[in-house]
C-alpha cells in the first residue's frame, strides 16, 4: 500500500468524516433537546426532513459539482477556470436561494399539510419548515463554498465551519427551546432559529476562508460575474450540475412519497422511526466522508488522466469503508439500548428501537460503499448513470415497496425499513457494476491513446 496516497486520502477523508458526524451529532442532541417537548414534536419536524432535503438536494449538488469542478481545475493548474465556475456558481446559488425560500416559506402549510397526515403533529412541521426555508441562503452560501474548499483539499476549514454551526446551534437551542436566561421560550420556532443562526456563522467562516486564507480560490467580482456572457460556462454547469440536481431530487422525491406513507402510522412508531434514521445517519456520515475523498482525489486523477490512479483510490477506500462499516454495525447494536433510551422511556420503544438497530447494522454496507462508487463515477464525469440509477431506485423501488409493505401487506413501520433495505441493495449492485464498468472502459480507452 502506498503510504502516501494512504495519507492523501486520510487527509480529506478524516476531517470531512468529522464534519458529517459533527452535523449528525447536532442532530441527535437537537432531538433529545425537542424530546422535552414530547413524541409529537419530534415525530412532526421529522416530516420536514424529505421536503426540506429535497429542496436543498440542488445545492448540495451545486457544491458537488463544485468540488468535481475546482479538483479538476486544481489538478490542471487552472486558477481561472476554477475561479469562474465558483463565481458562477455562488450567484446562483444566492438567486435561487432568496427566489425559492421566500416561495416555499409563504406554503409551508399547504406544503406540511401535504407531507404530515398527522393532524396532532402538523402545526410543529409548519413552524419549523417556514423559519429554515425561508432563511435557507446562509447554509446554501455554506455548502457550496464548501465544496470549492474540498476541491483543493481544504477539508480542515469545512470542519472548523461545521464544528462552529454546531456549537451555536446547540447553545441557541438550550437558550431558545425552553427559555432560558431571559430568553423567550419558543419551542419548536426555538430549534429552528437556532439552526438558522448556526449556518450564519458556518457561511460567514467558510467566506472568510476562500477570502484571506487561499490563494486558489478568489470571490472578487462575485456579484458582478456576468451567467450570459460567461454562456459556456453556464452550459457546462448546467449539464454537469443538472444530473446531480435531478438525481438528488429524484432521492428526496422518491424519500417524501416514503415520508407520507410513513405519516399515515401512529406517531408513536414513526418517532422511533425518526430516531433510527439519525442512527442510520452516523453510517452516512461516513459514507459521505470517504465519498468527498473519493471525489477529490479521484477527480484530481482523473483531470490529470490517471485511470491508475483511480483504481488505487477506489480500491483503498472500498477497504477502509468495509472496515468502517462493520465497526459501526457492532456499535449500533451493542449500543441500541443507550442510544434509543436518550431519547425514550418506554419499554416497547427501547424494544423496538433495538430491532430497529438490527436492520440499520446490515443496510451500513450497503450504503457505504454505494456512495464511494458512485462519487467514483462523478469524479470521472459519468454524473448521468447515479442518475439513472437514483431515479430506479428512490422513484420507483422504494415508494413502491413501502406502499407494498404498509398497505397492501400491514407491516407498519417495519414495511418501510424493507423497504429501504431492498432499495440500498438494488442500489449497491448497480453501482458497484457500472463503476467497474465504466473504470474499465476508462482504462482501455487510454490504453488505446497511448498505442
Amino acid at each position: 500500500m502506498n503510504i502516501q496516497k494512504l495519507r492523501s486520502i486520510m487527509k480529506i477523508a478524516v476531517p470531512a468524516i468529522a464534519e458529517s458526524l459533527a452535523a449528525v451529532i447536532v442532530t441527535s442532541i437537537d432531538t433529545k433537546m425537542v424530546a422535552s417537548l414530547g413524541a409529537q414534536a419530534i415525530s412532526g419536524i421529522s416530516f420536514t426532513t424529505q421536503p426540506k432535503l429535497m429542496l436543498f438536494a440542488i445545492f448540495f449538488a451545486l457544491g458537488t459539482a463544485l468540488n468535481v469542478f475546482v479538483a479538476q481545475a486544481y489538478g490542471k493548474n487552472d486558477r481561472d477556470e476554477a475561479n469562474s465556475y465558483l463565481k458562477a456558481i455562488v450567484k446562483i446559488t444566492i438567486i435561487l436561494s432568496l427566489v425559492l425560500g421566500a416561495l416555499l416559506s409563504a406554503a409551508a402549510w399547504p406544503i406540511m399539510k401535504l407531507c404530515n397526515r398527522q393532524p396532532d403533529t402538523v402545526h410543529y412541521s409548519v413552524s419549523f419548515f417556514r423559519i429554515i426555508i425561508g432563511l435557507m441562503v446562509f447554509h446554501n452560501i455554506s455548502v457550496v463554498l464548501n465544496g470549492a474548499l474540498r476541491g483543493i483539499g481544504e477539508n480542515r476549514i469545512t470542519l472548523v465551519s461545521s464544528l462552529a454551526m454546531g456549537v451555536v446551534d446547540i447553545v441557541f437551542n438550550y437558550l431558545l427551546i425552553e427559555g432560558r436566561f431571559g430568553f423567550p421560550r419558543l419551542g419548536v420556532a426555538g430549534n429552528a432559529i437556532a439552526t438558522v443562526l448556526g449556518t450564519v456563522v458556518a457561511c460567514l467562516i467558510s467566506y472568510l476562508a476562500i477570502v484571506k486564507k487561499t490563494d486558489f480560490l478568489d470571490l472578487k467580482g462575485v456579484f458582478s460575474y456576468s451567467l450570459r456572457k460567461d454562456k459556456e460556462r453556464t452550459d457546462v454547469i448546467r449539464i454537469k450540475a443538472g444530473d446531480i440536481v435531478l438525481e438528488n431530487l429524484f432521492i428526496r422525491i422518491g424519500f417524501l412519497v416514503s415520508s407520507i406513507i410513513s405519516s399515515y402510522l401512529a406517531s408513536s412508531q414513526t418517532a422511533v422511526y425518526s430516531v433510527g434514521m439519525i442512527l442510520f445517519n452516523y453510517s452516512f456520515a461516513f459514507a459521505d466522508g470517504l465519498g468527498k475523498a473519493t471525489l477529490t482525489l479521484a477527480g484530481k486523477s482523473a483531470g490529470a488522466g490517471n485511470t491508475q490512479e483511480i483504481r488505487y483510490y477506489r480500491k483503498t477506500i472500498h477497504r477502509i469503508g468495509w472496515a468502517c462499516s462493520a465497526i459501526l454495525s457492532l456499535l449500533f447494536v451493542l449500543g441500541s439500548r443507550f442510544f434509543f433510551g436518550l431519547f425514550f422511556d418506554d419499554p416497547t420503544a427501547l424494544r423496538e428501537g433495538f430491532h430497529t438497530s438490527l436492520i440499520v447494522s446490515t443496510l451500513v454496507f450497503l450504503q457505504i460503499i454505494r456512495i464511494i462508487d458512485i462519487s467514483v463515477l462523478r469524479s470521472i464525469g459519468q454524473s448521468g448513470i447515479p442518475k439513472k440509477i437514483a431515479i430506479l431506485c428512490v422513484l420507483f423501488v422504494n415508494p413502491i415497496s413501502s406502499f407494498l409493505f404498509t398497505m397492501v401487506f400491514p407491516l407498519n413501520i417495519w414495511g418501510i425499513w424493507l423497504a429501504s433495505f431492498i432499495t440500498q441493495a438494488v442500489w449497491f449492485f448497480a453501482g458497484t457494476t457500472q463503476c467497474r464498468r465504466h473504470l474499465k472502459a476508462m482504462t482501455s480507452k487510454m490504453e488505446n491513446t497511448l498505442c
